[in-house]
């Protein structure tokens, strides 16, 4: 079974060495950026991430910048709750917690899920997964682009019947 990861959103933020720099200019275009990443992470995997932010003061609907992507929900806690109590509520009602990854750099969330059962990721390590991702997908696009390019009829067809074809176009345009 693939694993379910729970993303703790503003906190991957802000301890990524990636995100940091962008939050310090804009967090919102932080928090598309990640969103963004994650995105991609799901269609190239087929993962399933919740990102979870902290919901107070903060926006009621997101605009992530990649919507309806199968796999990746953006989720922000509820004014009187924190992103770490939901994730904590959620691995505890989750049947099969092996299967679920928190993505925090935060100890004492860490810690308790870790003790729950769930397994545990750094946010610099997440980060640095969706990147192999990324570079895995792009190597596998380029792949089949060359494989599409031998698989071409005019590539297997003699010269001769290349340039007999070309003229038979000809004729038919005219």
């Amino acid at each position: 079974m693939a694993p379910v990861y729970f993303v703790d959103g503003y906190n991957v933020i802000h301890h990524s060495t990636r995100l940091r720099p962008l939050a310090i200019e804009s967090f919102e275009q932080a928090r598309d950026a990640l969103i963004e990443h994650v995105g991609r992470f799901c269609v190239a995997t087929g993962h399933t991430v919740k990102i979870i932010f902290d919901g107070c003061g903060r926006r009621a609907e997101p605009a992530p910048p990649l919507k309806g992507i199968k796999g990746l929900e953006v989720l922000y806690s509820p004014g009187h709750q924190s992103a770490d109590a939901l994730i904590e509520r959620t691995v505890y009602q989750t049947p099969n917690r092996r299967n679920v990854i928190v993505v925090s750099s935060d100890r004492g969330i860490r810690d308790l899920c870790r003790g729950l059962g769930a397994m545990v990721m750094d946010a610099d390590i997440f980060l640095d997964t969706i990147g192999e991702s990324e570079s895995e997908t792009r190597a596998a696009m380029v792949h089949l682009q060359r494989a599409d390019t031998l698989n071409r009829i005019e590539n297997r067809l003699g010269e001769a019947n290349v340039s007999l074809l070309e003229q038979l176009k000809r004729k038919l345009k005219t």
